[in-house]
């Protein structure tokens, strides 16, 4: 890593004003029931975003593995949530199995056993922060935006950077420590993204770096998908001053 952006990465986000940063991220990579198949990065993937968001903070939770129930998923969302303040800002990141409609836990083994959008996105809302965010590393991710689903949850001023589109797998490769998906959301978050240099890195900056480096990275299978309701030129993360 290159000595300047290893520093923008080190000071990232504790130089966000005074806001504090409440980080929940979950990863599963074996499942409960033995029909679902095997994932080999995902844990890694909530690893490594838990890491990037403890450089500055304190407030970060890592469920992983068989922890990661849909019951504790939910209730640490609702307690570590409620603890912010309305300058603050939220972010769940999840990497694992999806389905049309959620995210799947690690106890599920029927569709209704999943954790869906609308859950993850109650629980946020009730949240007092300003900005809120869902990262998701995740198949059929992108699901959450389909027009034909009576259900279909309404973010709000939660914002959705989802790793794939409604039919798309998110892919891995045994030669990288990451998700394509990941890889490219770390890489952006720690200053890749920062196209104009000015030490903030806005939606807009990092929806363009993270689908460009998927989609190539990815052969044009794999594109990811940004929704909710902000604006584009929505700080996700900040450097502090030049």
């Amino acid at each position: 890593m290159r000595p300047v952006i290893f520093f923008l990465f080190l000071v990232l986000i504790s130089a966000i004003s005074n806001a504090e940063t409440y980080v929940v991220c979950v990863g599963i990579g074996h499942y409960a029931d033995p029909k679902v198949s095997n994932l080999t990065k995902t844990e890694n993937d909530a690893k490594a975003m838990a890491a990037f968001y403890k450089k500055g903070t304190a407030n970060v939770e890592l469920i992983i593995g068989s922890a990661a129930t849909k019951k504790q998923i939910l209730r640490t969302l609702a307690s570590q949530f409620s603890r912010a303040e309305s300058g603050d800002r939220i972010v769940f990141f999840f990497s694992g199995h999806g389905y049309p409609g959620g995210f799947c836990p690690y106890d599920m083994s029927r569709m209704e056993d999943g954790l869906t959008y609308a859950e993850v996105i109650s629980v946020m809302k009730r949240s007092e922060a300003k900005n809120k965010f869902i990262f998701a590393d995740a198949c059929n991710s992108g699901s959450i935006r389909q027009n034909d689903s009576s259900s279909k949850p309404q973010p709000g001023n939660v914002m959705l950077f989802l790793s794939s589109r409604s039919r798309e797998s998110s892919i891995e490769s045994p030669f990288m420590a990451n998700g394509y998906f990941t890889k490219y959301l770390l890489r952006g978050l720690r200053g890749g993204a920062d196209e104009n240099r000015d030490r903030k890195i806005t939606a807009s900056e990092l929806f363009k770096f993270v689908s460009r480096g998927v989609v190539s990275q990815s052969g044009d299978r794999q594109h990811p998908v940004m929704w909710g309701n902000f604006d584009n030129d929505l700080v996700v993360v900040s450097y502090g001053r030049k």
